[in-house]
């Protein structure tokens, strides 16, 4: 007999998810990020910045346990699910969240993959990546795209440092400071 009660999630696991999601948007909203990293303060540069920090911790987390790894598909599953509430928010009609959805997957998977290729390439390749993706239409000047960079360094060698049994629970310590946040 199959236990129904295992089929759902628990309100703590939805919780827990939750929590770590929203911990990544609120890295992915600091105002550094725009002021001295040039990022647009639009909508589509919050869903840039929201994508690449996604991209970070998910890659992280697929490098870990099946645990982590089932974690970090309810984190991309959750994304969605916040980006189609926030579409129905703004007022985008039922009939056209769908296509809209549809496309962000579509440009999330799209930017994992070239950025995981770029932070392996490095150098020009990472700028343009950067350029390309999280600026869209507006040309970032050198300083920029070097801030960027640092944060995104900063960011990925934090979570390298963790501990596999850590990334679950890497909120509950002060994660800015590593990542080279400036929160005033």
């Amino acid at each position: 007999m199959i236990n129904l009660f295992k089929i759902f999630k628990s309100k703590d696991d939805i919780t827990r998810i939750e929590k770590f999601y929203n911990n990544i948007v609120i890295l992915a909203r600091n105002k550094n990020l725009y002021i001295e990293g040039g990022v647009p303060d639009t909508l589509d540069g919050r869903f840039e910045l929201i994508i690449l920090h996604c991209h970070l911790f998910v890659k992280r987390l697929l490098e870990a346990s099946s645990q982590e790894k089932q974690f970090a598909q309810e984190i991309i599953d959750y994304m969605f699910k916040d980006f189609d509430r926030s579409l129905r928010e703004i007022g985008v009609g039922d009939l056209s969240v769908g296509k809209k959805i549809k496309f962000m997957v579509s440009s999330y998977y799209g930017r994992a993959n070239t950025y995981q290729n770029a932070l392996i390439k490095g150098g020009k390749t990472l700028d343009d990546a950067l350029k390309k993706n999280l600026y869209g239409t507006n040309t970032p000047n050198e300083i920029e795209i070097k801030y960027i960079k640092i944060y995104i360094d900063n960011l990925t060698k934090y979570l390298a440092s963790l501990k596999n049994e850590e990334i679950l629970i890497c909120f509950q310590n002060n994660v800015s400071p590593f990542v080279g946040i400036h929160n005033e």
